[in-house]
């Protein structure tokens, strides 16, 4: 399997986990986040949720929806987890507050496990084959958020969708400096004949994918 193809499989599969990730938590996965910091030895990760309460209020906000530097007062943490590579050492520890992660517990660590796990394997291949390799790439980002509450609405769009890689340019300046970037886009036909083929976001749901320098 090349490349590109190894690669689209990766992301298929990292945006069916965060779909799962997101329905599981119930309100607190509406919209929600998990962000991994690399270092020599290993990986640091944390998820975050817009608190139900707050879901409300942060709707009405002008703010990035695939970021959450500015977001901070809506939010809070799901868990929190560190890998060492050194001795196959894997930590995590959850929101006790969230009653959903104390009814699936299981459930939730293996779908955990496997987004971290497949977020490595993307963002190696990003960088090895898009991205200067003499510079050092030290976070991923994704991003889900669901905007209807039918499971099957969500699927049936999925299926649908296409997910786009891109480079960012870093003449934009950011707090994070983000380098690539993976959205999940559906096609929609248009013109007379249904001949001209249009990208748009979906309507059900938002997925992200990025690597920060």
């Amino acid at each position: 399997m090349n490349n590109k193809k190894y690669l689209l499989k990766k992301l298929d599969g990292i945006l069916d986990e965060m779909f799962g990730y997101s329905f599981t938590l119930g309100d607190w996965g509406k919209y929600v986040w998990v962000e991994i910091h690399l270092g020599d030895n290993g990986y640091t990760a944390s998820s975050f949720g817009v608190k139900p309460s707050e879901i409300r209020r942060f709707e009405n906000q002008k703010s990035c929806n695939s970021c959450f530097e500015d977001i901070y007062p809506c939010l809070e943490y799901i868990y929190l987890s560190k890998y060492d590579y050194a001795n196959y050492s894997y930590d995590i520890d959850f929101n006790p507050d969230i009653r959903e992660l104390s009814e699936n517990m299981w459930e939730v660590k293996n779908m955990i496990w496997n987004i971290e796990t497949l977020a490595i394997d993307i963002y190696n291949i990003v960088v090895n084959s898009y991205l200067d390799q003499s510079k050092k790439y030290k976070k991923i980002l994704i991003h889900f958020r669901r905007d209807v509450t039918d499971y099957n609405k969500i699927i049936e769009e999925i299926k649908e969708s296409t997910i786009f890689g891109r480079s960012i340019s870093e003449n934009y300046k950011f707090r994070d400096q983000p380098v690539f970037t993976f959205t999940a886009l559906k096609e929609k036909k248009r013109g007379i004949n249904n001949d001209e083929i249009e990208l748009s976001y979906p309507d059900y749901y938002t997925f992200s994918f990025m690597v920060y320098r």
